[in-house]
This record gives structure tokens, C-alpha cells and sequence, in this order.
């Protein structure tokens, strides 16, 4: 979710309608809501792992993947989602990744197992890499030169924040317990705000893509999916197993993964 991996997702020389000007303001909003979304939802669960504990009873490798899970599968798809975005339209994927993530969401807020958490936690991550990279696309095709120096230094600003609006926010949901949520509130306000920037895109943020040149990196997807899987699930899981033969090979099997990763790019 790097400033540089999402500018490799925004090719220069994209266009888009420009959308009329007294929608500038609320198309920025849209914007700045898909932008803070992802890494705030990185941040927001770490004073929660506690409650998350003692309210679903997860046990400690599930507690890890409720934050690792999401990383990795945002890893995972961060560029095939912006690829995504310049062959099938940027605000269509926005609001796509916008849907699943409010989606997501509330299948965390409403997880009665540590399981289940852990496979919204991947939805999240997966949608958030499809959302994020259409921000910084946008931004670009619908701005001018000259305004994109002011919006840039609002993305900026928003992208920052949300490290500190997530521990101060997570912290403050669950001492607050509204409406008796506990710790399940700090996925369940996705849901509302999710809504109205979806809604919001689909009035304000116009269609933009770059077709030509583009092409899905699939071989490279799965490779870095495969490693990823084979390094962090012994990890997180392996000390509570025991540490069986498999887990031990699986963990191993990661190194030459990863080379295959790497020489597979390299021919591309």
C-alpha cells in the first residue's frame, strides 16, 4: 500500500472526463475515503486483538493472521488491482473494491469464530488492493497538473493519518462499546461509511482507463501467493502445532517459491 506501488499502477497519459467543477470538491472526498479505508483497517485491529480473544475465544496463531492475513492478500493484488483498474475502468473497480470491502467487513464484524475472522480479514485485504490503487489513477486523470499538487498533498496528509485515527480510533470504539459492539465496532463503521463513498463515487467519480499495454501478471500472482501462503502459515501456526514434519517442508518450500517468483519477473 506504498505511495510507490501505487503510482506504478497510475500510467501517465490516462484520461478521463473531467467531471464538472462543483464536483471537484466531493469527488476528492470519494477519493480520500478510498484512500484512508485500507491502512486504516492495518492499524485499527491491534488494540482489539485482546477483546477479539476473550469474545470469540481465538486462539493466538488465528489472532496473527488477523493482521497478516491482510497484509499478504493486499500484498498479493495490490498491482494486478490497479492493472485491473486501467483495463476495466478505474471507477468501476474503485466501487467494486469499495462493495467488497464493506462486504468484508461486515462478515468481520459479525465473525463468531476466529476462522471466520481470518477469512474476512483476507476478503478485506483483498478488495482493499483492488480500492486503493484506483485513488492515485484517478487522481491523475481527473485533475489538472496544477490541482493535482493540492489533492496530492491531501492524499498524502490522509494516507499518514491513518496510522494514528487507527490506534487512537480502535481504542476509543472499544473503551466507547457503542450499541454494546465491543470490539466488533471497529469493522461494523466500515459498513455506513463504505456506503455513502459508494454511492458518492457512482454520482462524482468518472470513468478513466488505459487499455493498451496493460496485461495481467498471473503466473507472478500465484508464485507470490504460493510463497506468501507457505511462509506465514508455518509461522503464525507452527509454534501451536508443534511444529510437524509438513509444516517444517511447507516453510522450507518457500526459498525456492520465491525464486521461481523472481526468475519468472525476470523474463517478463
Amino acid at each position: 500500500m506504498t505511495d510507490n506501488t501505487l503510482a506504478h499502477c497510475a500510467p501517465a497519459g490516462s484520461a478521463a472526463a473531467a467531471p464538472p467543477r462543483s464536483h471537484h470538491g466531493w469527488a476528492l472526498v470519494v477519493l480520500l475515503v478510498g484512500a484512508i479505508l485500507p491502512p486504516l483497517d492495518y492499524f485499527i485491529v491491534n488494540l482489539a486483538l485482546p477483546a477479539i480473544r476473550d469474545g470469540i475465544g481465538a486462539r493466538p496463531a488465528e489472532l496473527q493472521l488477523v493482521v497478516s492475513a491482510y497484509a499478504c492478500a493486499n500484498a498479493v493484488v495490490q498491482i494486478t488491482g490497479g492493472r485491473l483498474g486501467d483495463l476495466y475502468g478505474r471507477k468501476r473497480m474503485f466501487m467494486i473494491g469499495m462493495a467488497g470491502f464493506v462486504v468484508a467487513s461486515a462478515l468481520c464484524g459479525l465473525a463468531g469464530s476466529g476462522a471466520v475472522l481470518v477469512g474476512g480479514r483476507v476478503l478485506q485485504g483483498l478488495f482493499a488492493a483492488i480500492l486503493a490503487p484506483q485513488v492515485l489513477a484517478t487522481i491523475r486523470s481527473v485533475f489538472s497538473p496544477h490541482e493535482q499538487v493540492r489533492v496530492m498533498g491531501f492524499y498524502g496528509f490522509v494516507f499518514g493519518l491513518a496510522a494514528v485515527i487507527g490506534q487512537l480510533g480502535g481504542g476509543a470504539l472499544i473503551s466507547l462499546h457503542p450499541f454494546g459492539l465491543g470490539w466488533r465496532a471497529i469493522f461494523l463503521v466500515n459498513v455506513p461509511i463504505g456506503i455513502l463513498a459508494l454511492l458518492g463515487s457512482w454520482r462524482f467519480i468518472p470513468e478513466s482507463r488505459t487499455p493498451r499495454g496493460q496485461r495481467i501478471d498471473v503466473p507472478g500472482t500465484v508464485l507470490l501467493s504460493l510463497f506468501l501462503l507457505m511462509l506465514v502459515y508455518p509461522l503464525t501456526h507452527g509454534r501451536e502445532a508443534g511444529w510437524p514434519l509438513w509444516m517444517v517442508a511447507c516453510a522450507a518450500g518457500a526459498l525456492p517459491m520465491l525464486g521461481a517468483l523472481l526468475a519468472v519477473e525476470a523474463r517478463r
